[in-house]
């Protein structure tokens, strides 16, 4: 039977092994303690932040059907939020998204669709992979000089500078990943024992150092503690993701409260996470395939398609349906 190495457990590549378990042996590689990517969920109890992606949308007939079990077993649910648009602190736009296209998350956690996902799948956690080789098969090494072999495909899901770290040169789109910018960004979590008088849900901001505001304890079938889940701008996250993160997370702090009209800085919990490959660049620019059938090497995640959510499905999807036809 074809045997498949997949890099990173992120959507892109649990979706493409769920796509391809039934016509090869897959074997997951992840370098974190857990799968679901930037699908994260922190959990600092009684708090509990999706600080990665903030919902989903569905806008393709293939990703519907793949996400419709995850929505009959209460894996995934509607998020209906009042929505608001500032520009500066000033508020330029109003939605109850109740009256607009769905919004999903996963439940209880962003994350709980990865973790039902992984479900059955061979996964090595813990397990950064440091380089490929190719000698008829291909062999794959990690970071404690662990050697794992004799796979016919690798499939690398990690973000582009990543892959453009551990795909060899010779790959026939190399060049294009390495032309795939990302651009990171900060994302604060605020805990407080009382509920902020904000009448919100979810925000974008312009104008500013923030780009999004979210009461994450507002999602379906979270705990009852009020959060708050800030992204930063791209643009300040480029300028300061290597600076004390202290200096940062007090930044970020000051200018929620600007933006909301109140003083977040007595939250009971505070913390901060940087994503250093966090969204493209270039989201109009998209390429969904990279896939090399002499090497039987390729590559996919969000960043194929603009960085959704719906994006690193598609991108496996897309990559996965080639591959299904090289195997039969």
């Amino acid at each position: 039977m074809t045997r498949i190495a997949i890099i990173g457990a992120g959507l892109s590549g649990l979706a493409a092994a769920h796509l391809l378990k039934d016509y090869a042996e897959i074997t997951i590689f992840e370098k974190a303690h857990g799968v679901c990517g930037r699908m994260s969920t922190r959990r600092a109890k009684p708090y509990y932040f999706d600080h990665g992606a903030q919902y989903f949308t569905t806008r393709t007939k293939s990703f519907q059907d793949f996400i419709q079990p995850l929505l009959d077993q209460g894996i995934i649910e509607r998020w209906n939020a009042r929505y608001i648009k500032f520009r500066g602190n000033q508020v330029i736009e109003k939605k109850n998204w109740c009256d607009e296209e769905p919004r999903y998350v996963g439940v209880p956690g962003m994350n709980h669709p990865a973790k039902f996902l992984a479900k059955g799948l061979s996964i090595h956690l813990n397990t950064r992979i440091v380089s490929l080789n190719h000698r008829g098969t291909w062999q794959l090494k990690d970071n404690q000089d662990q050697k794992y072999s004799d796979f016919d495909w690798v499939i690398c899901t990690v973000p582009s500078p990543q892959a453009e770290e551990l795909i060899p040169k010779c790959f026939k789109y190399y060049a294009d990943i390495k032309a795939v910018e990302m651009r990171p960004c900060f994302s604060l979590m605020l805990g407080f024992k009382q509920r902020l008088p904000i009448d919100f849900e979810a925000a974008h901001i312009t104008k500013s150092d923030l780009s999004w505001i979210a009461v994450n304890s507002h999602k379906p079938q979270r705990p009852d503690p009020f959060t708050l889940v800030v992204h930063s701008s791209e643009d300040y996250a480029e300028k300061h993701i290597d600076d004390d993160r202290d200096q940062v997370m007090q930044h970020l702090i000051n200018e929620t409260s600007r933006i909301v009209g109140q003083d977040v800085s007595h939250a009971n919990y505070k913390t901060i996470h940087g994503w250093r490959y966090a969204n493209n660049a270039d989201k109009k620019k998209k390429n969904s395939l990279f896939i090399d059938q002499k090497l039987k090497l390729a590559a996919c995640g969000d960043w194929c398609l603009g960085g959704r959510v719906e994006g690193a499905f598609t991108s496996a999807y897309e990559l996965t349906k080639h591959i299904k036809e090289s195997i039969l």
